[in-house]
């Protein structure tokens, strides 16, 4: 009788340990929860686009949860139901925080950008002996006398101190007559911006040019992109509802801030009390005025050879428009997004075949992997609108993006789309400015109206800035009804009027 009560005994004290540990077990979740909790508050705090009412709302629910949960416990059944509701919160929230924290690594690495990369290159003729800086220590260099002497000087500076001594120099106006100087034995070495290798590649006569050298040096030169304040005399002026952005396309691989040529020169005018976007787009061809160049005209698209920064004052000046920030865009980061999001559908105004890929576009809704897309954006010479279309078309691929990105398709590959938006778009825009037009998107909900003209003009042949020896490049002469008409929209909106065209 003994054995058997403490028998008895033993498994009692057995079924209360058990209880004792499942007891532990649900209180050990509830401070799971807690902690999980209160990690997505500090995340989300940190990220900063909820409204005030919105983020302490979800305080107030969140805190409320955790609470009853540790007060339920108390209590077997609905003890363990909120056990299992709480690990249910938790999860979602953790995958939350995830979230959150690579939207705000993100934000931090593409808004504010103040920085601009040249690439620079060393090159000899594809004979020379030299293999190394240490064998044409003694050669002369070939070099511009002004575009883009900052980074050229640092690359001096770098290149004497790898051979430990001063390279003797020879300055030329322009990067055709540097090459020339290559060619014909003037100089035994150039340095060049990377930026100037399409434009010369795409010149005839110098298209075999990388063919002719090789490389000795590649370094990259990092430097800061200065914006200054205008001078408020643009005949356009803007109000406390409005910013300007210049919103650049650039078709290069490699790091979004590197110097390179703007094939999407967009200005966007927003309005943030109307709900107006204006969307004003300039041929990358147009024959203007640079703000470097003392007067002398050149292709929009070479202004950023230059920096962004001349690109953005080129087209204030074309607008007499104080644009205040930039936005900048790689289309070959887009593929890598346009990938993740599983493909896009875009509209095409003519039937044609791309030259890059050889992809067939049909009339109406094309779906495009992101090598497709890309070369849809890319085309202009299968075109009978040339420029202008690819124009259109690049803002077709743009908006799809956005389209797809506003669906649920997001969610199943964030993490990669992030990391691909962060290589590819780079922004001047505060990010407190950025997360207050969020709060003020989320505040209100409002629907945005989106209107987009362009400038037009005529093809000619001319010379330019960039490439003054050559009288035949390509060019258009803007249609300054065009662009008056583009500054009478611009100053709707920020009269804030509805535009409709």
């Amino acid at each position: 009788m003994k054995i058997m009560c403490d028998i008895m005994s033993e498994k009692w004290r057995l079924t209360m340990k058990e209880k004792d540990i499942f007891k532990l077990v649900r209180y050990g979740f509830a401070v799971v929860q807690s902690v999980i909790t209160i990690l997505f508050l500090y995340f989300l705090a940190k990220l900063d686009v909820l409204p005030q009412k919105y983020f302490f709302l979800a305080v107030g629910v969140l805190v409320v949860l955790c609470v009853l949960n540790v007060i339920l416990q108390f209590k077997k059944i609905p003890g363990i139901i909120m056990m299992v509701i709480g690990i249910i919160i938790s999860i979602g929230l953790g995958i939350a925080c995830i979230y959150i924290a690579k939207t705000t690594d993100v934000m931090n690495k593409t808004a504010g950008a103040d920085e601009q990369i040249d690439k620079m290159l060393v090159y000899v003729l594809a004979d020379d002996e030299a293999k190394s800086l240490g064998d044409a220590a003694d050669y002369t260099y070939g070099i511009l006398s002004s575009k883009g002497r900052e980074a050229t000087d640092k690359t001096i500076e770098e290149i004497n101190k790898t051979i430990n001594k001063e390279i003797a120099i020879k300055e030329y106006d322009d990067f055709f007559s540097m090459i020339d100087g290559l060619y014909n034995g003037d100089v035994k070495a150039i340095i060049l911006n990377e930026a100037y290798i399409d434009v010369i590649i795409e010149t005839e006569g110098y298209e075999d040019f990388k063919d002719k050298v090789k490389e000795l040096l590649m370094t990259e030169v990092k430097s800061k992109v200065e914006w200054y304040e205008q001078d408020d005399d643009s005949s356009i002026k803007l109000n406390s509802d409005v910013f300007t952005l210049y919103i650049s396309g650039i078709d290069t691989y490699g790091s979004v801030a590197k110097t390179s040529r703007s094939d999407v020169n967009i200005i966007a005018v927003v309005n943030t009390k109307t709900k107006q976007i204006l969307l004003v787009s300039t041929p990358r061809d147009y024959y203007v005025p640079l703000s470097i160049s003392n007067g002398v005209k050149d292709k929009l698209t070479h202004a950023g050879l230059y920096g962004i920064n001349c690109s953005k004052d080129t087209l204030s000046m074309i607008y007499d428009l104080d644009i205040q920030y930039y936005f900048r865009l790689n289309f070959d980061g887009f593929i890598k997004i346009i990938d993740k999001l599983g493909g896009v559908t875009v509209h095409s105004d003519y039937a044609f075949t791309t030259r890059s890929g050889h992809y067939n576009i049909q009339v109406g809704d094309n779906k495009l992997n992101g090598k497709e897309a890309l070369a849809f954006a890319r085309e202009r010479y299968a075109l009978a609108d040339g420029d202008r279309q690819r124009g259109r078309d690049q803002m077709e691929v743009i908006k799809a993006v956005i389209n797809e990105m506003a669906s649920s398709k997001l969610l199943y590959n964030y993490t990669d789309i992030m990391d691909a938006i962060s290589d590819c778009f780079q922004t001047s825009m505060p990010k407190d400015m950025i997360q207050s037009l969020v709060k003020m998107q989320i505040n209100d909900m409002k629907k945005w109206n989106i209107v987009s003209c362009s400038a037009d003009g005529t093809g000619t042949r001319s010379s330019t800035y960039s490439i003054p020896q050559r009288d035949n490049l390509w060019v258009m002469i803007p249609d300054e009804s065009t662009i008056e008409h583009a500054k009478e929209l611009i100053q709707q909106v920020i009269d804030g009027k509805i535009i409709s065209e």
